[in-house]
């Protein structure tokens, strides 16, 4: 088997190649200086692009390659630190030619290449917007990685990304600079490959408080390029209204124009184990809880193709991951093929494909706000121990298994007519189609545990599509020889359409037969369905004088069929943006150390829309009743309701030093108007048990984003580098008309004077005392106030990369956030259980001492910061500061084909890399409450946040892999 998969490989490279293998041969070599002092570079690569031949420069910086095919021949010399560079040579049969190359120094991280909006590119030290960019291809190289998530955790300034529970894949919550949209989900608007795709999670069944998982989790990380994250209505004014709380794109990988045939296999085995242990102070079940954490076992296997003929380019591959949870019957299995393709039939026409299917299962326990999660059982299972065997037999019998089909496909024409010079044509469309199965069953043996009768099934079918449309022209030309300019005009079109249909059956009576239509019994049956589309026309000036200073001016024009008082009108409106920069790095009172300094400044206008029928007076839906069907009151609204808008200006500056430091700041100010606010009709008007919305609403935000890049050490043998960023921001309601909006269970809410979301409560001011010293209970405020809030004020992260002996690379990054809590609902029932362990102890010893003493009033004190309280609860006495340091992941990798070439005598190993990787490795935090400050217990949507209610912690990772590339 393996003979007759060398020989198709063999076959197809002498195929697409055929000239290689019979080609005259001559030799190049050379000298490799740096360009500004001349001094020689060892260690420099020097590659013959498309033939796979090479050579490394020597310590006079001089190289050789030999049996080069004779022709034209193109030459690439690349050097840590310095800008690559190409030159093409005639190599004649049996002689050697000459081809020197002197490389400039790069601007660290100033030059590399981000996308400013709306297909814009320009080097980061270029850019007149902050834009954070991840190079995920280099990243995966040295470190392994479970999902997206994984990726932007820690290295993206002005975001945090948290995934709200530790089930395979989770949902994903992005907190995009102030957040300051009330009628938005407050998640970044997300491409990839150019292709719109859906970021709410799912429909399907809840088990407990976790919806389903986030559509990005569906991705292979391994098949990423880079990920550009654009964060405000200043970079993302052309997306229009969906791109309010930011933009992130993401560009996979694809093959490279001149590359030989290139195959790659990369097999991963790892486990997933429990982060953290219970608290035992406060959970007496503390080892039970953390013996029914498991190690999960983790295995990968990737294969991929790349490589270039006369006019294509492509990068075809597979990937399957199987991950097991830490909780018992959780799993998740990941299938992707991807297809890749470009062709250049002329110079001028480039036409690309890039597509992605999509199998994948996810198995998810029962657990969070759930009576039968096991978690939640065992944790409150005290003092009583009343959770037996057959109690967790039955939790662990429920099955909820999810099957994901998912195919998402990009195709974009690009054309420059050489008739027109700097004319560029663009055309690109995207679909996103996913079919979801939600299967959950009850098994009939345990009915009498169950609430459900016999047996239940229950049975979802969702299907959901979403097609884009890009259209733009784009026209660079001169005005005089000192000012150019380039003029974008183009549409954007969107349409999405949700369909789901559900099902609930009982009395099935043996557990043999899992046909929903078994069920002697029709509990429920629903439908859904939805459609939206929107449009959009962009035009963009740009004037660049003498190649230093920059000004665009930008407007989009929206439209979406969001309903207008109750016409079929549709939401019309502007979004207007300016943003300007200066290269002033060369003046003459800037330090000769100073390589590159930037200065931008920006402003720009986003929104968001009512929901879909906020702008009619009154929409009826249909209602069975026990008297036939009939017509009920479906929502009220304003026929002269208008759109949210949010207005934000930023300014920073880029600075380069001495071409080893990078240093970026940016400081933003938000301003959201006319946010909508529901609120309670009259009870004259007979719509008392609805709610009307009305534009009200007024929300500040600003903040400070910076990183900084290092290149400490560039030997031939070793490189040294270091990156860091720091985030603050600060945000306030200012008007809601003096309305306050509660998530569930009343703890978290958005309030005048208050940052969004703060948890909101009496506090708990310690103990309350009778006349004789006698402990009553506790003392609490008269009026709920401002607790605290569930996101950080101040994060950020900071990492290394190195190199060692050119063979061995070495990653790290760790990430910290402060200035938030975490509120443990876990805890307080506990509490009202009377199995609080730190509170028994407290009571007992309360009843040893004698009234009214200093020692007696002390632990009297204590005690009332246990107390559990009634309804709500005291939020007080279990919210905790949740400030962490956690180093997100480590990666080492050791590539030993140079070795193993040697000694088997070929040079067709490409690479033979094995490496080790761990993520979620140690996490510095007071938070005891639970085992993980960062979870949610209901899922990564919504207004309750920051709050652990029986929610499976994040898994700590240890994966090792092999790599063959030929």
């Amino acid at each position: 088997m393996n003979r007759w998969i060398q020989g198709v490989v063999l076959s197809i490279a002498l195929l697409s190649f055929p000239g290689l293998a019979w080609a005259q041969q001559g030799a190049i070599t050379g000298t490799v200086t740096e360009a500004e002092t001349g001094d020689v570079l060892p260690g420099a690569t020097v590659q013959v692009v498309g033939s796979g031949s090479g050579a490394a420069t020597d310590g006079q910086g001089q190289y050789q390659i030999s049996g080069v095919p004779a022709g034209e021949q193109t030459i690439r010399v690349s050097f840590v630190g310095y800008q690559a560079s190409e030159r093409t040579v005639e190599v004649a049969d049996g002689e050697t030619v000459r081809a020197d190359f002197r490389l400039q120094t790069a601007q660290a991280q100033l030059e590399e290449v981000v996308v400013t909006g709306f297909g814009r590119e320009q080097t980061r030290g270029e850019a007149n917007v902050s834009v954070s960019q991840i190079d995920a291809s280099e990243l995966t190289e040295t470190t392994e990685y479970e999902n997206v998530t994984d990726l932007l955790q820690g290295r993206t300034s002005g975001v945090t990304v948290t995934r709200s529970s530790g089930n395979v894949g989770a949902g994903l919550r992005f907190n995009v600079r102030g957040g300051v949209s009330l009628n938005s989900d407050g998640q970044p608007l997300i491409f990839v490959d150019g292709t719109r795709i859906t970021q709410d999670p799912a429909p399907g069944f809840d088990v407990g408080g976790q919806p389903t998982g986030s559509p990005l989790a569906d991705l292979d990380p391994s098949n990423i390029a880079s990920i550009n994250v654009l964060k405000g209505p200043a970079a993302t004014s052309l997306y229009g209204t969906d791109g309010t709380d930011g933009v992130v794109l993401i560009e996979t990988k694809s093959g490279e124009r001149d590359q030989d045939l290139q195959v790659e296999y990369q097999g991963t085995l790892g486990v997933a184990t429990k982060q953290s242990d219970y608290n035992d102070d406060i959970y007496p079940t503390a080892g039970r809880l953390n013996d029914i954490h498991r190690q999960g076992n983790i295995q990968g296997h990737r294969v991929a193709i790349s490589g270039a003929g006369d006019i294509t380019t492509y990068n075809l591959s597979y990937s399957h991951r199987d991950t097991e949870s830490i909780f018992p019957t959780g799993e998740g299995q990941r299938n992707n093929v991807s297809a890749n393709v470009e062709a250049r039939p002329t110079e001028s026409l480039t036409i690309s494909s890039r597509s992605t299917l999509a199998f994948n299962y996810y198995d998810r326990p029962l657990a969070d706000n759930n009576i039968f999660g096991v978690l939640g059982a065992l944790a409150l299972d005290a003092p009583f121990g009343r959770f037996t065997e057959r109690d967790s037999a039955a939790a662990f019998a429920v099955e909820d298994r999810q099957r994901v089909r998912k195919f998402q496909q990009s195709v974009e024409l690009s054309y420059r007519p050489e008739a027109i010079p700097g004319l560029r044509l663009r055309a690109q469309g995207g679909a996103d189609i996913s079919a979801r199965r939600n299967d959950q069953t009850w098994p009939s043996q345990y009915e009498d545990i169950y609430t459900s009768s016999d047996g239940e099934r229950n049975a979802l079918d969702s299907d959901r599509r979403r097609f884009n449309a890009d259209l733009t022209a784009t026209y660079d030309y001169d005005l005089t020889s000192s000012l150019s300019a380039t003029t974008t005009a183009g549409t954007q079109l969107f349409t999405e359409s949700d369909r789901q249909v559900n099902a609930t059956a009982s009395q099935i009576g043996t557990d043999l037969i899992t046909d929903i239509s078994a069920g002697t019994q029709l509990d429920f049956i629903g439908e859904n369905l939805s459609n939206e589309r929107s449009a959009g026309i962009i035009g963009r000036q740009q004037l660049e004088f003498r190649g230093r200073y920059s000004l665009e001016l930008s407007v989009r024009r929206d439209w979406s069929t969001r309903l207008v008082a109750g016409e079929t009108d549709s939401f019309k409106e502007w979004y207007p943006a300016a943003r300007a920069s200066a290269q002033i790095g060369d003046f003459e009172v800037i330090p000769d150390a100073v390589s590159r300094l930037n200065v931008r400044a920006s402003w720009g206008q986003s929104g968001s829309l009512p929901d879909l029928v906020d702008g009619e007076f009154l929409r009826l839906q249909g209602q069975a009743s026990g008297f036939g069907s009939g017509a009920t009151i479906g929502n009220i609204g304003d026929p002269d309701l208008g759109l949210e808008r949010v207005n934000e200006v930023e300014g920073g500056f880029d600075l380069g030093i001495n071409n080893r430091y990078s240093l970026s700041f940016t400081y933003y100010r938000q301003n959201t108007n006319n946010s909508i606010v529901n609120f309670d009709p009259a009870l004259s008007t007979g719509f008392g048990n609805q709610s009307a919305p009305r534009n009200v609403g007024e929300i500040f935000s600003q903040g400070i984003e910076t990183s900084l890049d290092v290149t400490a050490l560039r030997t031939e043998q070793y490189t040294l580098s270091f990156n860091a960023n720091y985030s603050y921001r600060e945000r306030e309601v200012r008007e809601l008309g003096g309305q306050s909006i509660f998530g569930g269970f009343q703890r978290n809410v958005i309030r005048e004077d208050l940052a969004p979301f703060s948890f909101f409560g009496r506090r708990v001011e310690g103990a309350r005392f009778d006349d004789a010293g006698e402990y009553l209970g506790p003392a609490v405020s008269d009026e709920r106030v401002e607790l605290g809030n569930p996101v950080p004020d101040h994060f950020g992260g900071f990492g290394l990369s190195a190199t060692l002996f050119e063979n061995l690379r070495v990653n790290a990054q760790a990430e910290y956030q402060l200035g938030h809590q975490t509120y443990s609902n876990t805890a307080r029932f506990l509490a009202l259980r009377g199995g609080h362990a730190q509170r028994r102890e407290l009571q007992a010893a309360l009843d040893e001492l004698e009234t009214g003493t200093d020692r007696y009033r002390a632990v009297a004190n204590d005690l009332a910061r246990t107390n559990p309280g009634a309804g709500i609860g005291e939020i007080d006495n279990f919210l905790q500061d949740a400030d962490f340091l956690k180093l997100r992941s480590v990666g080492v990798r050791y590539d030993a084909s140079q070795l193993i070439g040697r000694f088997a005598g070929t040079d067709q190993l490409r690479s033979f890399t094995v490496g080790f990787s761990a993520s979620n490795l140690f996490t510095i935090t007071g938070y005891d409450q639970g085992p993980d400050p960062e979870v949610n217990s209901e899922g990564s949507r919504g207004l309750i946040r920051g709050q652990d209610f029986l929610t499976l912690q994040n898994p700590r990772e240890y994966t090792f892999t092999l790599e063959v590339g030929i």
